[in-house]
């Protein structure tokens, strides 16, 4: 199950540097789990950050 998950993540980052590094070339590789690296961060800082703001301005309305 986990196995799934962590390719289904992956799928997105591997598109991405699909368009911008042949996929034969080496760095395709490393390009993508540099972009995949950035993804996790952006969504630690949206639940670690903003889903909690959003929250409190949910509840002042």
């Amino acid at each position: 199950m986990f196995s799934l998950i962590a390719r289904l993540l992956l799928i997105v980052p591997a598109l991405i540097a699909g368009w911008f590094v042949s996929k034969d070339d080496i760095s395709y590789w490393i390009v993508a789990l540099a972009i995949a690296l950035v993804f996790i961060v952006l969504t630690i800082v949206v639940e670690l950050y903003v889903r909690p703001l959003l929250a409190r301005f949910r509840f002042r309305r």
